[in-house]
């Protein structure tokens, strides 16, 4: 019989993952955040694993896994993801079910690049490198720099989805101060964005070359721009795998009680 595997998503590599484990002899079930990424990253996958839009509390998770609808789970979530890393791990850890971290590689920023360890912090020092600001950072987060609203000049680039444009707008950001774009952005159409809009200051987080952090930042640093990035938060207890064939390797692994 096959093992049925869950797979927590919302990132890019959810799909290479999931074709990777059906490869592989796996049942895959997955999950992502909100509904429109069922379509715009699994897309026809759907015809061949089944992609829900679900979070998971601790509970809803233990019942799911209690229930046996997963033998493992492969998490695959965003590094900056907290909460669902270490709430997966505990429940998988407390009931015995095998699970495996994936974590997108971190990329090395270049020299000069301001690194700060939380979001407030970067809003905490943001004044003191300029007025005019490109927030690449997730609409969730904008919340942290409610309070330079009318102070600094703040432009936010944020996913074209209601939840994200309601949260930019909860944390001050009028219409004209948002760009709701889905990324892959190249390298050129970041630097066009920082010209278009004067900005002075890139902030950003470290997600990793997947995430596109690489293509925005050395766009920024060819106009000579200021940037801050939030480091990864850390999460010791977990140990993680960073490339897609080790994930697929520690599951194969798993499965076969090794």
């Amino acid at each position: 019989m096959k093992k049925r595997i869950l797979l927590l998503s919302g990132t890019s590599e959810g799909p290479p993952l999931a074709r990777a484990l059906l490869a592989a002899g796996f049942e895959v079930r997955a999950t992502v955040t909100r509904e429109e990424a069922r379509a715009s990253l699994f897309g026809p996958l759907t015809r061949d694993i089944h992609v829900e839009a679900r979070g998971f509390t601790e509970e809803s998770l233990t019942a799911f896994l209690a229930q046996r609808e997963a033998d493992m789970v492969l998490d695959a979530t965003h590094p900056f993801a907290v909460r669902i890393t270490r709430l997966a791990h505990a429940v998988c850890l407390r009931l015995g079910v095998p699970y495996v971290r994936y974590e997108r590689p971190d990329w090395e920023p270049p020299p000069g690049t301001r690194l700060v360890n939380s979001f407030a912090a970067a809003a905490e020092l943001l004044p003191s490198l300029g007025t005019r600001a490109l927030l690449t950072i997730g609409a969730k987060q904008l919340k942290h720099f409610a309070p330079l609203q009318g102070r600094l000049h703040l432009v936010a680039r944020i996913l074209p989805s209601v939840l994200s444009i309601q949260q930019a707008l909860a944390a001050g950001f009028t219409p004209d101060r948002l760009l709701c774009l889905r990324p892959p952005f190249s390298r050129a159409f970041n630097q066009a964005i920082l010209q278009e809009y004067r900005i002075g200051l890139l902030v950003t987080k470290a997600s990793g070359r997947e995430g596109g952090v690489e293509e925005k930042v050395l766009a920024a640093g060819e106009l000579g721009l200021e940037v801050i990035m939030i480091c990864r938060p850390e999460q010791a207890d977990v140990t993680n795998v960073c490339s897609l064939e080790a994930a697929v390797q520690a599951c194969c692994e798993k499965a076969e009680g090794r």
